[in-house]
């Protein structure tokens, strides 16, 4: 009965994919990330640094024109950050970086094709992981250490927040498109200063169906 269940399972699976079309696609792009502050005097938000991200997804078609797609994202996000001041001005020779595996989960939207393509929009949650990271002031380079107790901790180990995309898919799977991670978890552990991540992003990618 299991055997015969299990069969049944996997050949409905496979009739759905097969109507639903199933695709699955990379991309590619250049990351421009900095990190905004919050405290009681105000906001701020350090100069970006230009970073990359590559992404691997699966989409699947949920009506004539959405598209459900989950993925998985090696994600480098961080900021310039200033070391000092010299003669009245501020030093940038500072900076963060920090490697993220991340979880996008995205619904997408196309809008009628033409001979070219299409055009889409996209958004959906994300969850991230903290892999590594290093720290430049002035000339030493130090490792992040992620973990929950601010003695000895630099960051946290997550990050979680919102992802928009926009962009054009060419007729033969070849798509340009810009995106903006959204970061809604503090990710420093800090009592008098909360700190998101935010990530703007350029980059081509490649879809194909099977």
């Amino acid at each position: 009965m299991k055997i015969k269940l299990l069969s049944i399972a996997a050949a409905l699976c496979f009739i759905a994919g097969a109507k639903a079309q199933i695709s699955f696609g990379i991309r590619g792009a250049a990351n421009f990330a900095k990190e905004v502050r919050y405290s009681k005097q105000g906001s701020s938000a350090n100069p970006a640094i230009t970073r990359f991200q590559v992404a691997s997804y699966v989409e699947i078609p949920i009506g004539s024109d959405f598209s459900f797609q989950p993925g998985v994202a090696f994600q480098q996000t961080g900021s310039k950050m200033s070391t000092g001041y010299q003669d009245g001005e501020v030093l940038m020779d500072g900076w963060r970086k920090v490697q993220y595996l991340e979880l996008p989960l995205n619904i997408i939207h196309y809008f009628p094709q033409n001979n070219l393509g299409r055009f889409f929009i996209g958004a959906g949650p994300y969850a991230s992981i903290a892999m590594s990271g290093e720290e430049k002031f002035s000339k030493n380079i130090v490792s992040i250490s992620f973990g929950t107790d601010k003695h000895i901790d630099n960051m946290k180990k997550y990050d979680a927040g919102l992802n928009f995309l926009l962009g054009f898919k060419l007729t033969n799977g070849f798509s340009v498109y810009g995106g903006y991670g959204l970061g809604l978890l503090d990710v420093k552990l800090d009592d008098e200063i909360s700190t998101y991540n935010r990530v703007f992003s350029l980059g081509l990618g490649y879809q194909l169906s099977f």
